[in-house]
């Protein structure tokens, strides 16, 4: 049966097993760190947008999300299945080229490929929008390596030229969105070296001489690209310009030249070990032991489907075709891996950055392609088949992990967000348009790149397509941290400002502070005047309190409701939410829908974890005169000296007219009571 031939088996198996690595999350997967302006400048500008974004440095990719966006809008589970795709794409792309280069070594063709397509440097495959080109000009590239060597194999003259085309264009396409990807145009020289010359009975000027033969129409798609880069595109951003980079070399080459070999270096182990080996314990060490069970099955399921898939392999395969057990192949795919790596690299080099296995993997993400294959010609290299076997289970068996860690930790990030909002919206209706928001999120990392993942809020309450380009952003973000502090606290600092396609403008003396302490506490809508402060905010939420606008906070709007398909579900109706709409009658003055909310919630038996949270109830019961709740509540709060303290201050200054009972609870029971 034809599915039983070479190579459909191996597709099936790169396909499954990639599916066993990548999606067991998927569907819990939205938008992760800088996705959130992609989104939100496409839903206000539309998809004309995204040639506002790149025109300054990568135009192609402006028109690969028009397209992208135009059939998908901004519903994220087509871009993370999308990002799948390509990576399956690249995989079975890559087997096609290892089959090529060695006909004979179907096992490791195979074993080549599936170290590709799991390969577990690339960190930012959860982040499915912004790093979609990435993962889709590695798939054209690999398609374009298989293309050219089909091309030299082929007898046919219209196959020959058919191949060309499409080596060239897929070139073209592949560098164009991923420009520093051009290194692994000298991978594509040794393969072609590797093909041409197979017999391997000439001399080597000979043998280079027909490889230059071979490979030389291909020199069309760097010298394309260069030609129009240097010559007709006029780019605008310092860190993609090829002429701003080197003067960097020029300007201190000793120096430029040491720190260039240095980061090779620590680029090239990234790559070629660490990502095998590091990627995986980060995550796994704060996980639970549900998670950490699920991923060591998901690991074992990896390992057996592999098993099974050279045993089905196997048996499909001619006699001289599963593992002819050449130490020729080894070596080549060996020096093949390395020099790719080498050369793969070598343009982040010049371009002043680094290959590592987080932040700046994406860098790597072209020569993981020859990454994988020195992996593959080092377990190849193992004679003893028990040790070989042991290390390739431990290497896939670490690459499931490492990317179940990935996903299990992203997953968890954006819930918490999700989760973040939701709240927000119980308790803020609307927002004032020009309002600064300053965050603190209950996970670290979380509002990356200092700005608070603003998008999110323009999201709810600024949803309106404007058609404005470049988009301005109603509300600003900042995260609260050592950096922002400073100028948050003088309150003097207005800043316009303007990112690829969109504008914001912060105004430091117009805030609103948001906390959220743990994942345990709700989310802290704080006023200025009497800030709601818990025991488990950092120090920076303290400080910053007495900035915050409360009159930001539009209360008789109708309010806002998270679009489902980005925030998900709304969650259950728990502590928090009586929380946050106590809170939002608190800023109305409406002290009895307080205390109602309080009763509801003391009916269905919920409590906060944040005992903080007591605090607009203490009010609630001291306007409306309930001494006997106030009395109760009292030793849910006083255990905590600076929650008593707190309670005491807040007490004492109500400005409303008390009850004698209320007024002797208040000073017996939180200002005079507490442990000295």
């Amino acid at each position: 049966m034809f599915w039983k031939k070479k190579p459909f088996p191996e597709i099936l198996f790169l396909l499954l097993i990639s599916a066993v690595v990548y999606l067991p999350n998927i569907g819990k997967l939205t938008y992760f760190k800088d996705d959130w302006y992609y989104i939100y400048d496409g839903m206000i500008a539309g998809a004309e947008v995204f040639h506002e974004m790149f025109r300054i440095d990568r135009p192609a990719r402006g028109y690969f999300f028009e397209f992208y966006f135009s059939l998908f809008g901004a519903n994220p589970l087509p871009y993370h299945l999308g990002a799948f795709l390509w990576r399956g794409l690249s995989a079975i792309g890559a087997l096609w080229i290892f089959n090529i280069l060695w006909p004979k070594e179907r096992k490791f063709a195979f074993l080549g490929a599936l170290l590709f397509a799991i390969y577990p440097g690339y960190f930012w495959w959860i982040s499915a929008i912004e790093y979609q080109p990435m993962i889709a000009s590695l798939a054209l590239q690999v398609f374009s390596i298989a293309f050219t060597l089909k091309a030299i194999q082929s007898q046919s003259q219209i196959v020959k030229i058919a191949y060309l085309t499409s080596a060239i264009l897929t070139g073209w396409i592949y560098i164009a969105l991923v420009d520093y990807a051009i290194g692994m145009e000298a991978f594509r020289f040794l393969c072609v070296y590797l093909l041409v010359n197979r017999d391997g009975q000439f001399g080597v000027w000979k043998r280079l001489l027909d490889t230059l033969k071979a490979w030389a129409w291909s020199l069309l798609i760097p010298l394309g690209f260069l030609f129009w880069r240097i010559f007709f595109f006029t780019n605008v951003r310092k860190a993609t310009d090829i002429g701003g980079q080197l003067s960097v070399f020029l300007g201190n080459p000793a120096a430029t030249t040491i720190d260039w070999l240095f980061q090779l270096y620590n680029s090239l182990l990234n790559l070629s070990v660490l990502a095998w080996i590091n990627q995986f314990p980060a995550f796994l060490q704060g996980f639970r032991l549900r998670e950490t069970a699920l991923g060591l099955f998901i690991a074992v399921i990896v390992i057996l489907l592999l098993v099974l898939a050279e045993r089905m392999i196997k048996q499909s395969a001619e006699a001289n075709d599963w593992n002819s057990g050449q130490e020729q192949v080894r070596k080549e795919a060996l020096l093949l891996g390395g020099l790719g790596m080498i050369f793969g690299v070598l343009p982040v080099i010049m371009a002043n950055r680094y290959v590592n296995i987080t932040g700046f993997s994406h860098y790597g993400l072209p020569a993981s392609l020859a990454a994988a294959l020195f992996m593959a010609g080092f377990l190849e290299s193992l004679s003893l088949q028990p040790a070989r076997s042991v290390v390739l289970f431990a290497v896939i068996g670490f690459a499931s992990l490492a990317h179940f860690g990935i996903a299990v930790s992203a997953a968890a990030e954006e819930t918490a967000l999700q989760k973040f909002w939701w709240q927000v919206s119980w308790r803020v209706p609307a927002l004032r348009a020009g309002t600064t928001l300053v965050i603190n999120y209950p996970l670290p990392g979380m509002g990356d790149g200092g700005y608070g993942l603003m998008e999110a809020a323009n999201v709810i309450y600024f949803p309106e397509p404007t058609g404005q380009i470049p988009v301005h952003y109603p509300l600003a973000g900042l995260t609260l941290n050592s950096e922002t502090l400073p100028d948050i606290l003088s309150g003097e600092l207005f800043k316009q400002t303007k990112y690829r396609s969109h504008t914001v403008d912060f105004d430091y003396g117009n805030l609103l502070v948001i906390s959220q302490p743990t994942l345990s506490s709700c989310v802290h809508v704080l006023d200025g005047n009497q800030s709601l402060i818990s025991t488990y905010d950092p120090v920076n939420v303290q400080l910053a309190a007495p900035s915050s606008k409360i009159e930001n906070v539009i209360v008789d709007a109708s309010p806002v409701v998270p679009p489902e398909y980005i925030f998900g579900k709304e969650p259950e109706h728990n502590w928090c939410f009586y929380f946050q709409k106590a809170d939002l009658a608190s800023q109305s003055g409406n002290w009895n829908d307080v205390v109602s909310l309080g009763e509801e919630a003391i009916r269905l038996e919920l409590s906060p974890e944040d005992h903080s949270e007591w605090l607009p109830f203490l009010k609630a019961y001291a306007i409306t005169g309930n001494a006997e709740r106030l009395m109760q509540t009292a030793k849910r709060v006083v255990g905590d000296k600076f929650l008593r303290q707190q309670a005491c201050d807040m007490l004492a200054n109500i400005q409303e007219s008390l009850t004698s009972e209320v007024i002797q609870v208040i000073a017996t029971d939180y200002c005079k009571t507490a442990p000295k």
